[in-house]
């Protein structure tokens, strides 16, 4: 169990209903498309490597997980990773080969026998030896042509390969973090990305099935549910929530146990009050929190002082979010007006209290909508993370 990073398949807690879910769909004779969305460390990467692992052991199925942030880039850097991390999960299941020398060319001969059989040109295969016969490595060697709109058939024929190892097998292709892949859209062929990944889902086998997730919610959203978007109507959303109190507690007692200080409900039930059920925010607390010390005062440590986990969170949440959006200093402006009211605020009370005019705030409001950091509320327009409201009221003041 480690803050930040995705709970091992044995250790999630409270997602069985998701994971059941998406299994379901995967499983059926329908090929179907999934997106997952949720915010940041809300689980869903644990979710997705759950659903991986359960996979994976169905000799029949090629499951495919790549995080489209960690390898966004130029493209030729982009595609030949995730044409990389294509092959490697076919290369799982060639298991029986071993990863001896001498099998290795078995190996490599397997995959382009895939490539051949559906012509695939321009997309070939080298293993790359270790220090030691058993250790070696399968990497793509893609012909990329000089001119850039050529990467449109690039990214064309990476997916294809998917297809054409779908003849035999059942292909899940995983892409954490989706909404990044908009990035490539200021390349030379790729401006129309969306539409060129709508071409891919049309015309993928029928044993291929997509699962897309991402912590950019609005964005997100808009590019499946938008009617004029390229990807409306193309993938099932399953939406992922906090906790429940029962699990919540059951998470930060867990964390307590693994530090070897035992289980301390009154405290678990005292932490979910204060940051809900959010898993992220309760393992911090179950790590920060000391015997005979109170948790309230553990919460607002955590976001005062200058190593707080919350507070360092809360700044690096707001330096992205805020670069991302458009409106320099007036967006804090809106978002400090906004910490310090209770059930949110509507454009004349922020236009008060900034001594702006309400029509001048409209482009900023909706800047911030678009980064999830603030929601519409009845009262108006509110913070939607509690965490950091509740960081911007103690450090703005």
């Amino acid at each position: 169990m480690q803050i930040g990073k995705p709970a091992p398949p044995d250790e999630i807690i409270d997602r069985d209903n998701e994971v059941e879910s998406i299994l379901k769909r995967l499983q059926s004779k329908i090929s179907y498309n999934i997106a997952v969305t949720g915010h940041r460390r809300i689980g869903k990467s644990s979710i997705l490597h759950k659903v991986l692992h359960i996979l994976s052991r169905d000799e029949k199925s090629v499951v495919v997980y790549f995080d489209v942030q960690k390898n966004i880039g130029e493209p030729r850097t982009f595609l030949t990773s995730l044409q990389a991390a294509i092959f490697n999960a076919f290369v799982k299941k060639l298991g029986r080969f071993g990863k001896t020398k001498a099998r290795a060319s078995k190996i490599a001969s397997s995959i382009t026998d895939v490539l051949s059989s559906k012509r695939i040109k321009g997309i070939g295969i080298q293993i790359n030896p270790g220090a030691i016969p058993e250790d070696f490595s399968v990497m793509p060697r893609i012909e990329f042509e000089q001119k850039e709109a050529a990467y449109a058939k690039i990214f064309e024929m990476v997916f294809s390969t998917a297809n054409a190892i779908a003849e035999k097998n059942r292909v899940i292709i995983i892409l954490d973090e989706f909404q990044e892949i908009m990035q490539l859209k200021r390349y030379r062929g790729l401006k129309n990305i969306l539409d060129l990944f709508r071409g891919i889902i049309q015309e993928r086998h029928k044993n291929v099935s997509f699962v897309i997730c991402g912590s950019r919610v609005h964005l997100l959203r808009t590019i499946l549910s938008d009617g004029r978007s390229s990807l409306f109507s193309h993938f099932v959303e399953l939406s992922v929530g906090e906790m429940d109190e029962k699990n919540s507690i059951l998470l930060f007692n867990e964390y307590l146990a693994a530090r070897g200080l035992g289980q301390n409900s009154k405290i678990a039930k005292e932490a979910f009050e204060l940051v809900g059920g959010q898993p992220y925010y309760l393992m911090v607390l179950a790590e920060a929190w000391e015997p005979k010390k109170q948790i309230a005062d553990t919460f607002v440590d955590s976001l005062t002082l200058s190593v707080g986990a919350l507070r360092l969170y809360s700044e690096y949440v707001l330096a992205e979010d805020v670069a991302a959006a458009q409106g320099g200093p007036m967006l804090r402006s809106i978002l400090a007006v906004l910490a310090r009211s209770e059930g949110g605020l509507g454009y004349a009370g922020i236009a008060r209290s900034l001594g702006a005019q309400a029509s001048e705030l409209v482009p900023y409001v909706s800047e911030l909508i678009k980064t999830d950091l603030l929601i519409k509320t009845k009262s108006g327009y509110a913070i939607r993370d509690r965490i950091i409201r509740q960081y911007l009221r103690l450090n703005l003041d």
